[in-house]
């Protein structure tokens, strides 16, 4: 597993990081902390934000030794639910641009020549000479007799290099360790001066100080206290600091000191100690990573539509739908259910006229009231009422319930309707007669059904009637996403408006489909021909909960061609007859005798009109598979045709026959009733009608 290291906004933990002053109290909501992982491996990971994007980075060991030679697939970096990418990882000893700030206060008091410390100490600052770049930038302080430095008016004792020149450096501090010993200790005076000089470079910039002492202060005029005080405020900023002093533990003020500024102290219990600790720290400020990284962006992109614009036209339109004559029913239930339009008593019935419905599925809805009031207009006619059940799960034999189904339906009949009960028989049975298949559950819920029989054709014929309504030159809208997201979509919205109302939205969550289909149908259709265009508007948000920064937006023109105005224009108008035979039976493509009847109505009206132009296309339900309903689409309708051509072979120029099986359903393949009227031919004039 990876180490996680959580970073307060501002403050730093671990080795050789920084600090900074917290956001002030009424500095609003902070965003969430930055999440550096790193590798499995590592012990501790620490970072040190910079601009532009970049972390500076140090990774060690269990052992608190840097792990070298990582590369971007070793971090990761989080800020709350935002996952950044990598771009680069860079090592900060082959960097050109970020360089190091380090001051370093070397105690060159005679103490360290008593103790024979001088050379060990060029030994060690050897090795911190060779991590050293020429961008690097290197403030070196030592004691001074003298108090050649003022710093807010005090004199201090202490002298102060800056240099990024390497041999300047060696040649200060070689003769700082011979003719520049000095009889006294300073080193709060020498850290005075070097926070001074901490404190003047580049805020952004990270910044060491590097501290050697081996004795007791007790020469300086700058106490603890103001030491600990000079340093506070510093941003990014690190203490790190070698005791060398004659006692067995870590002087309390300097390890007082690393630890608050994120450091660390060393003991050195011997002058053959201090190169490895130098090479130890050395390799610790050089051995960081430059992390660049980026958030990844906000969805973005566009949507449009398929069509350049929409026509939208009116139309008289001649319906004659199939009285699809089978009432369903829920698995277990005889109660007829709110998919029927029922009247609560005689008395709402009155009015009720079925040729004012518009459309197969708002007759279907009706059909209880069709045969009702049909029954009401003929009086002589009686009907069969045969209750059915799917004869599996908890209908399983259950003639019973298919009693109480006819029931119920002889029931609506009577009381709202008031037809004789007389009139009306009941038959219980299991499956119906020519059952859908029991396989599968919808199958099994079409099975749930009274079905319906008259004495006569009248109580069982087409539902006819005549109206205007408004087509389009598409069947549905098509609108196409061409979205980007990085993270991924997590909520997105489709809104289409018609001015300022809304007249459609679609919304949804996770990846986009590859488009979305509106049907163009209905009310959608009503609302959309009173627009000169319709505006889409488009927005997602990502996993990281990232918006879009603007909407994608399209909009799409609409050419309304009014019923008046297309008189005017062609001396006539448009004119639809839409037939559909009474209704297939499952797997069927056989015309029934009543049928017959109604192709036989149709041939006569394509007589009646010699200028239409006639399709005859093949319909069938979703159940079974695509193939082999495309093919008995084909046969619904090629039977069809052979019916009209044995009958007026002459039409045969202007019949256009397809069979589209499954695809572009008529009605909804979800509902059993959807289903069943899918089961269809229909037969289209269109033709323009003169005034």
């Amino acid at each position: 597993m990876r180490i996680k290291l959580l970073s307060l906004v501002g403050l730093f933990l671990g080795l050789v990081m920084g600090s900074s002053a917290l956001a002030a109290p009424d500095a609003g909501p902070q965003p969430p902390a930055l999440q550096l992982l790193g590798p499995a491996n590592a012990g501790q990971v620490v970072y040190q934000a910079m601009e532009d994007g970049r972390l500076l980075v140090s990774v060690t060991d269990r052992n608190e030794d840097p792990i070298k030679g990582l590369t971007a697939g070793d971090f990761g970096l989080r800020q709350g639910i935002k996952v950044a990418k990598i771009v680069s990882v860079e090592p900060l000893a082959t960097s050109k641009e970020v360089p190091l700030n380090i001051v370093l206060v070397v105690d060159n008091s005679k103490s360290m020549k008593h103790r024979k410390a001088i050379e060990p100490l060029r030994a060690a600052l050897n090795a911190f000479y060779k991590m050293l770049r020429p961008i690097d930038q290197i403030t070196a302080v030592v004691f001074d007799e003298q108090a050649t430095v003022t710093i807010d008016g005090r004199p201090l004792h202490a002298r102060v290099l800056q240099t990024s020149d390497e041999q300047t450096l060696r040649a200060f501090l070689s003769a700082s360790m011979s003719s520049g010993l000095t009889e006294g200790t300073y080193i709060k005076d020498a850290l005075m001066a070097g926070l001074d000089a901490a404190r003047a470079m580049p805020a952004k910039q990270h910044k060491f100080l590097v501290v050697l002492s081996d004795g007791e202060d007790i020469n300086s005029t700058a106490t603890s206290d103001e030491v600990i005080r000079a340093a506070q405020g510093i941003p990014n900023f690190s203490v790190l600091a070698v005791d060398y002093m004659p006692t067995p533990q870590i002087d309390p003020f300097l390890g007082q000191l690393a630890a608050s500024h994120a450091g660390r102290a060393w003991k050195a219990t011997s002058a053959d100690q201090l190169l490895p600790i130098f090479q130890s720290f050395a390799s610790t400020m050089l051995h960081r990573y430059i992390v660049a990284y980026r958030f990844l962006e906000p969805p973005k992109g566009e949507v449009g539509f398929s069509a350049p614009e929409l026509t939208i036209e009116e139309i008289t339109t001649i319906d004659s739908s199939p009285l699809l004559n089978q009432i369903y029913f829920e698995t277990g239930q005889s109660e007829l259910t709110n998919r029927y339009v029922l009247f609560n008593s005689e008395d709402e019935t009155t009015g009720f006229d079925e040729k004012k419905l518009k459309g197969a599925m708002e007759k279907y809805r009706q059909v209880l009231n069709i045969i009702g009031s049909r029954l009401q207009r003929h009086p002589e006619t009686t009907v069969r009422l045969v209750g059915c059940n799917s004869n599996y799960g908890p209908e399983k034999g259950r003639k019973d319930l298919s009693q109480s189904r006819a029931e119920a339906v002889r029931a609506y009949l009577r009381y709202v309707w008031g037809i004789d009960p007389k009139r009306m028989s009941v038959a219980p049975r299991n499956l119906p007669e020519k059952p859908s298949t029991n396989r599968i559950p919808e199958g099994q819920v079409e099975n749930q059904r009274v079905e319906i029989y008259a004495d006569q054709d009248a109580i069982l014929e087409t539902v006819d009637s005549a109206y205007v309504q408004k087509v389009s030159d598409l069947s549905q809208l098509r609108i196409l996403p061409q979205i980007q997201s990085e993270a991924g979509i997590s909520d997105w919205r489709l809104n289409l408006r018609c001015g300022d109302r809304e007249i459609r939205t679609i919304k949804g969550q996770g990846a986009l489909p590859i488009e979305w289909a509106v049907p163009l149908e209905g009310a959608l259709l009503e609302e959309m021909a009173a627009c000169e265009k319709v505006d889409m508007q488009f927005q997602a948000v990502d996993t990281e909960a990232n918006e879009m920064s603007k909407a994608a937006a399209a909009t799409l023109p609409i050419h309304f061609v009014q019923r008046t105005r297309q008189a005017a224009q062609t001396e006539g108008y448009r004119v639809k007859e839409q037939y559909a035979l009474i209704l297939f039976d499952y797997d069927s493509a056989a015309i029934k005798a009543r049928n017959k009847l109604i192709v036989e109505r149709i041939i006569k009206r394509m007589k009646e009109v010699p200028e239409a132009s006639i399709t005859v296309t093949g319909h069938t339900d979703t159940i079974g598979k695509e193939a082999y309903n495309t093919q008995l689409s084909e046969r619904r309708a090629q039977a069809v045709q052979a019916s009209i051509l044995e009958a007026d072979a002459d039409t045969a120029a202007r019949l256009d026959v397809l069979g589209v099986g499954p695809n572009s359903p008529l009605y909804d393949n979800a509902a059993p009733e959807g289903r069943a009227l899918n089961r269809t031919v229909t037969i289209t004039l269109d033709y323009t009608q003169k005034e």
